[in-house]
């Protein structure tokens, strides 16, 4: 093999976490575009695994960065939360909108690329050696020695693992099935409807069934899973596909006629281990939300504050990143995701159905002081200019 490439800051991962942190570097100094090499087994456009959901925190992530969302997506104007027999909407325009994974990502390494960042794609990681000076990263193609490593390598993060990575698991669960479907027969299409649904509740299940309309490839269809946040670990299982299916079969749905699909997510806590000296994790590395199993949205968002440590750590010429759990404790997005992480955790332990019943009836009065209670209310802010040429 080569000699060595030396590169000063090297993301494992294409994902929205890892390219978010390039695209925060080189929104602070477009210089910094021929210092970030990221690299990835994937190569894009390639299946994820995702609900797909993109909330006003991830579009205005993007509008700071003066980005337009470009990619084919479903706006959804209402959000209808069940148990049993009772439910409540929020209202927006929209309140959320859902993407394709596949179509999102690669837009996103492709915005990247436009701006001179260089993404290596079809290149695994398979080996990790930390020295005093850099980190020495083995690929399928290369050895790099980069003075900051940042891991953007999701749930199963690679780089954890081969850094043997001290921290409790804290690992949701998610499954999920596509479901090919007429757009006229079902108003979660025609009036931009996305369910989720919290009776599974009574089975143990720490989260909720969802239904959210999609296309894929220009094809109508309905996502549906279970996520089950596992906020309480020593509470009982739920059997995600003994949910997934008796949920399916209330709509009329076989799960045996369909792929099943599952995979882990690993979820935020504020006492977690986010750093060592020259590695940073952001994304579903370092931990996502427990709550709803938002995972885009907080993905996008750890590109600031990693940004803003690695440039401070360059700045300084101190590599420890000592600082940086603290820096994403008083960021306002992290601080949120705290709160999601509490309210989870409470929850969930306390899902007994008159709990359960009181707290849909409190949330229901609480909704009637909100903007979401507005069709009209338009929670995503629009760019305020165009980063880069679209051509």
């Amino acid at each position: 093999m080569s000699a060595p490439e030396l590169v000063d800051v090297l993301i494992v991962g294409s994902g929205p976490s890892g390219i978010s942190t390039a695209l925060h570097l080189v929104r602070r100094d477009p210089a910094w575009a021929g210092r970030v090499v990221v690299v990835d087994k994937a190569v894009h456009p390639r299946e994820k695994l995702c609900g797909g959901g993109l909330t006003h925190i991830g579009q205005n992530i993007l509008a700071n960065l003066g980005l337009a969302l470009e990619p084919r997506n479903f706006p959804v104007n209402e959000v209808r939360l069940l148990y049993r027999n009772k439910s409540y909407s929020f209202y927006g325009n929209p309140v959320f909108r859902i993407v394709r994974r596949d179509e999102f990502d690669h837009w996103l390494v492709k915005t990247a690329e436009q701006l001179g960042v260089t993404v290596r794609q079809g290149e695994g990681v398979t080996a990790i050696t930390p020295h005093e000076e850099y980190v020495e990263v083995v690929t399928e193609r290369a050895v790099f020695h980069a003075k900051v490593l940042v891991a953007a390598d999701g749930s199963r993060s690679f780089v954890r693992r081969k850094l043997k990575w001290e921290d409790d698991s804290r690992v949701a669960r998610l499954v999920e099935v596509l479901t090919p479907e007429d757009p006229n027969s079902l108003p979660e299409f025609h009036d931009g409807i996305a369910v989720f649904d919290f009776t599974p509740m009574d089975d143990d299940l720490q989260g909720y069934y969802w239904d959210f309309p999609s296309y894929v490839k220009g094809q109508p269809y309905m996502n549906r899973g279970v996520f089950d946040s596992r906020a309480v670990p020593r509470k009982p299982k739920a059997d995600l596909k003994e949910v997934l299916g008796e949920s399916m079969a209330e709509r009329g749905r076989d799960l045996d006629d369909y792929e099943l699909k599952g995979h882990p997510i690993r979820w935020w806590s504020s006492d977690g281990r986010f750093a060592q000296p020259r590695v940073i994790l952001v994304g579903d590395a370092a931990g996502a939300d427990p709550l709803m199993g938002e995972g885009i949205s907080f993905a996008l968002g750890y590109g600031e504050p990693a940004a803003d440590a690695i440039i401070d750590a360059f700045t300084r010429d101190d590599f420890s990143f000592a600082g940086y759990r603290e820096r994403l404790l008083a960021h306002p997005l992290f601080k949120q995701l705290h709160i999601r992480t509490q309210l989870a955790r409470l929850a969930y332990l306390l899902n007994y159905p008159i709990v359960v019943r009181v707290g849909w009836s409190l949330m229901r009065l609480f909704l009637r002081f909100t903007p979401w209670k507005d069709r009209d209310y338009v929670p995503a802010r629009q760019p305020e200019l165009r980063w880069i040429d679209p051509a």
